[in-house]
């Protein structure tokens, strides 16, 4: 695993093995904060012509809805023409980082395959088709 990216709040990382673009959020992002990290992930997947996002959420706070809205409806179309075939999240604990996860799911699940774990393992598995 190659780190691309590191803030207090996100590291982007690749995993070749897998050919995954690997987000672990950790505690709370401001809105610019947030878009620059899924703008850097969109930039990494694009780079290492990878075709899998894995976005760790368990440790990560709430997100605004306005910010998963524009996530969902501008950015994973623009993944998937970029190659993303499959995305995992990690799903967090705390009920309400769960209905931002859930909010993004509503929508970007129209245009991709996504899938939902509480364990990194099983997310990786399912990406390598185990």
């Amino acid at each position: 695993m190659t780190i691309l990216f590191e803030r207090p709040y996100l590291t982007v990382a690749y995993d070749e093995e897998l050919n995954c673009i690997q987000q672990n959020w950790k505690g709370f992002a401001k809105s610019h904060d947030f878009r620059e990290g899924i703008l850097k992930s969109v930039e990494f997947l694009e780079e290492k012509q990878a075709d899998k996002i894995l976005s760790n959420t368990k440790e990560f706070s709430v997100v605004k809805k306005e910010d998963t809205d524009w996530v969902a409806k501008e950015i994973t179309p623009i993944l998937v023409e970029k190659g993303m075939r499959k995305m995992a999240f990690i799903v967090p604990s705390n009920v309400f980082t769960q209905v931002s996860v859930n909010n993004f799911k509503d929508e970007a699940n129209k245009i991709v395959s996504i899938c939902y774990f509480d364990d990194v393992q099983k997310a990786k598995d399912w990406m390598a088709g185990k």
